[in-house]
């Protein structure tokens, strides 16, 4: 068996670097799902305010993932990051301060727009960048697979224990602009580091064991393929762009779900009177744990089962788990157990996209020139099943946008049994 190779010190920058961002990332995606209901009653907005408000968000984002490929083309990964982060940081302020519904909503937009900007260069960044493909996988699993979850979690459970305290608009502040400052720190950290010195493993006394670092990463190096030896190449981004769009579209759609779910709590709609069933205390933690504890339960499941079940088996019994809890959902009448299946869908969800994950950054998968088109298309591809998930959440009724969910999810297996690369 080949030893591992070890990590040096640049990839665990690296790996610093891409989690900060992503945690950021992930508090972002799921802010609209906690702040809703003080927005609402604050601004005095409607239902259809509300899912634009969630949408738009999304939709800016694909349209930037879609950009980010010439982006980085032309000013490179780590100026396009920063650009994103700074500006980030510039959008959370603008979010706080509005003294309307629609310039929340435009400085929402231009937050996507950041967030779709970091999102794919972040990933082409530590694939360029670590020392090897052993290295890129666990690096973009903890960074992409786990730590987007854990932002979710993490401001749902500040808005526990926060938002029937303070404004939501201080909310905001507190929960976005920290967490996109660190990561800017230590990008100008990594960029004054010296060539040699960052490509140094943790262990290392001397020439000789640098030297066996670099003979096991030129090995591995040696195993990756370029894209005009993949055969199928244009069919595998294809499959793979349609199984990111479905996963996301059923994912991101159950998390604009909550605030529905909020409701059915209080036994009320947002057009009734907005500030009368803000569900708060331990009704909103215990969402909080379906939202977030569910979403990176399925990301640790996800990881350990990759490589032990096939792709077939462990990809299409997901599909049809969550195919089976939506179907449920709505015929339980039970607010609790429509929690407890949404909970299960999520894992479902999560176990899928660390799948995906290492598809996105897979240089066997892809080949090495064509990663980059890959990836740009994929991660597209699941901002759009953002957009529509959401959509579907947000302007549909409840049933009617968990049947569509139920085909998206049908498309999906057809997908996967056709993906006979990955079996």
């Amino acid at each position: 068996a080949t030893p591992p190779i070890p990590w040096t010190r640049k990839d665990y920058r690296l790996l610093a670097i891409a989690m900060m961002i992503k945690l950021g990332d992930g508090v972002e995606i799921y802010l609209p799902g906690v702040i809703t209901q003080k927005v609402s009653c604050e601004l005095g907005i409607t239902e259809f305010q509300e899912g634009l408000l969630a949408v738009i968000f999304f939709l800016f984002c694909a349209l930037a993932v879609a950009a980010s490929v010439l982006i980085v083309k032309h000013i490179g990964e780590k100026f396009t990051l920063f650009l994103s982060l700074y500006l980030s940081i510039a959008f959370a302020v603008v979010c706080a301060v509005v003294p309307n519904y629609y310039t929340l909503l435009l400085s929402r937009a231009l937050t996507g727009i950041c967030a779709g900007l970091n999102s794919c260069t972040i990933g082409l960044y530590l694939a360029k960048n670590v020392s090897s493909k052993e290295v890129l996988t666990k690096s973009t699993f903890l960074s992409d697979g786990l730590t987007v979850p854990v932002g979710g979690a993490w401001v749902s459970i500040l808005g526990w224990a926060m938002l029937d305290r303070i404004n939501w608009r201080i909310f905001v502040l507190l929960t976005s602009v920290p967490l996109f400052i660190p990561p800017i720190v230590l990008l100008h950290l990594n960029e004054r580091q010296g060539e040699k010195s960052s490509q140094e493993p943790l262990e290392s006394d001397g020439r000789e064991d640098q030297s066996k670092d670099e003979t096991a990463v030129k090995e591995t190096d040696d195993l990756i393929t370029d894209s005009e030896t993949v055969p199928n190449y244009p069919a595998r981004v294809i499959k793979s762009s349609i199984f990111f769009f479905c996963n996301i579209c059923v994912g991101y759609g159950s998390i604009i779900l909550l605030p529905w779910i909020m409701r059915s709590l209080k036994g009320g709609r947002v057009s009734d009177n907005p500030c009368s069933n803000i569900v708060e205390g331990s009704e909103l933690l215990i969402l909080a744990a379906v939202s977030g504890a569910a979403n990176i339960l399925g990301r640790v499941l996800g990881f350990c089962l990759w490589k032990k079940l096939p792709f077939l088996v462990l990809q299409s019994t997901t599909t049809v788990t969550m195919v089976i809890c939506y179907g449920v959902m709505f015929r339980s009448g039970s607010v609790v157990v429509a929690e407890c299946l949404l909970a299960v869908s999520k894992i479902c969800f999560s176990i899928q996209a660390v799948e995906i994950t290492v598809q996105h950054n897979d240089y066997d998968y892809f080949g090495r020139s064509g990663l980059e088109l890959a990836s740009g298309v994929m991660t597209t591809a699941g901002m759009v099943g953002g957009v529509v998930g959401t959509a579907l959440a947000a302007f549909l009724p409840p049933l009617t946008a968990v049947l569509t969910t139920m085909g998206v999810a049908c498309v999906e297996f057809i997908v996967i049994c056709c993906m006979r690369e990955r079996f």
